[in-house]
C-alpha cells in the first residue's frame, strides 16, 4: 500500500509543471493572451482603471507595446503592464495585430478618428497696444518727427496647425491712434507663420512672424480734413496660449512691428505725408481651440 502511494506521489510530482502551466493559463490570461501593438495617437494616455477615470501617464506616437488580447469596458480599452502593474490604454490609440472589431463602439470611434483632420485650429480675439515712434518728414500740426505715438487695436486671429512644429495664421487688425488733433486709423490683413517652441496639454508657446497689408488707412486733422491711404505692416514676436477648459483659453503676445502708410494727400495748405511707425505690440485676449 505504501509503495502505491509513493508511486502516485511520484506521478503527481512529474505532472506538477504541466498542472502549474495549466493553472497559469486559467488564472493569468493576460500573461499568455498578449499581442504586439503600436501607438498611433500623439499622446496616448495610460489609465489606472478600465473606466478611464484615473490617468497615470502617456505613451508617445510610434511606441511599440504589448497589450492584452481581449479588450475591456465594451472594447474601449486594452490592458497593459506598466512597471509591473496592470493598467489600461484606449483601443482607438493603438494599432494592434488582430484589430478585433467585435464592438460597435470601437468601430464608431475608429471611424471618427480616421475622418478627423490631422491639424488643429485656433481662433482668438484680443486687444493690443502698439507703442510706436513716428517717422515724419513734414509737419501739419503738433505731431513731429520721432514723437511717441500709442495705438489701440483689436485683433481677430485664426490659425491652423500644419505639422508638429509649424502653424499657418491669418490676422485681421483694426488700429487707432490720436495725438493732439491728428488721428490715424488703419486696417491690417494678412498671413502669419508660427513655430511651436513649447507645447503641453494646457500651454503653447510659439514664435510668430507676420506680413500684413493695410488696404485701408486714414489721416485726419480735427474737422479740417480726412484723407485715406494704404500701407504695409510686418513684425515678429512670441505668442503664448493657456487653455483653461476644453476649448477656451487665454492668449498673450508681444513683438516688434513696423508699419508704413502711403497716400495721405490733404488739401492745401496742408502737406502730403507718408508716415512710418516702429515699436512694440503687446496684446491679451480670449482663444477658442478645436
Amino acid at each position: 500500500m505504501g509503495s502505491v502511494i509513493h508511486l502516485r506521489f511520484q506521478l503527481f510530482r512529474s505532472q506538477l509543471p504541466v498542472i502549474a502551466t495549466f493553472l497559469s493559463f486559467i488564472f493569468c490570461p493576460f500573461l499568455w493572451a498578449s499581442q504586439n501593438a503600436m501607438v498611433i495617437s500623439d499622446r496616448a494616455l495610460i489609465y489606472a482603471d478600465e473606466l478611464m477615470t484615473s490617468p497615470i501617464g502617456y505613451v508617445r506616437k510610434g511606441k511599440k507595446i504589448k497589450i492584452g488580447d481581449i479588450p475591456r469596458n465594451r472594447a474601449q480599452v486594452y490592458p497593459i503592464i506598466v512597471s509591473g502593474k496592470l493598467a489600461y490604454i484606449k483601443a482607438q490609440d493603438v494599432d494592434n495585430q488582430r484589430q478585433s472589431m467585435d464592438s460597435n463602439v470601437l468601430v464608431a470611434e475608429r471611424f471618427q478618428k480616421g475622418t478627423q483632420e490631422e491639424y488643429k485650429t485656433l481662433y482668438s480675439v484680443s486687444f493690443f497696444n502698439f507703442s510706436s515712434q513716428i517717422s515724419l518728414d513734414k509737419k501739419n500740426d503738433e505731431v513731429q518727427d520721432q514723437d511717441p505715438m500709442d495705438w489701440q487695436g483689436l485683433s481677430l486671429h485664426g490659425g491652423a496647425q500644419l505639422s508638429k512644429r509649424h502653424d499657418l495664421d491669418l490676422f485681421l487688425n483694426y488700429l487707432n491712434a490720436k495725438q493732439e488733433e491728428e488721428v490715424f486709423r488703419a486696417v491690417e490683413f494678412g498671413p502669419g507663420w508660427g513655430f511651436r517652441i513649447l507645447e503641453t496639454n494646457r500651454f503653447l508657446l510659439k514664435f510668430s512672424a507676420q506680413a500684413l497689408m493695410v488696404p485701408f488707412a486714414s489721416y485726419s486733422l480735427s474737422d479740417l480734413f480726412r484723407v485715406n491711404g494704404y500701407g504695409v505692416s510686418t513684425g515678429a514676436g512670441a505668442n503664448a496660449n493657456l487653455r483653461l477648459g476644453k476649448n477656451l483659453g487665454l492668449e498673450a503676445y508681444g513683438g516688434f512691428f513696423y508699419t508704413k502708410l502711403f497716400g495721405f494727400d490733404p488739401p492745401s495748405p496742408y502737406q502730403s505725408i507718408s508716415p512710418s511707425f516702429m515699436g512694440t505690440r503687446i496684446g491679451l485676449g480670449i482663444s477658442y481651440q478645436l
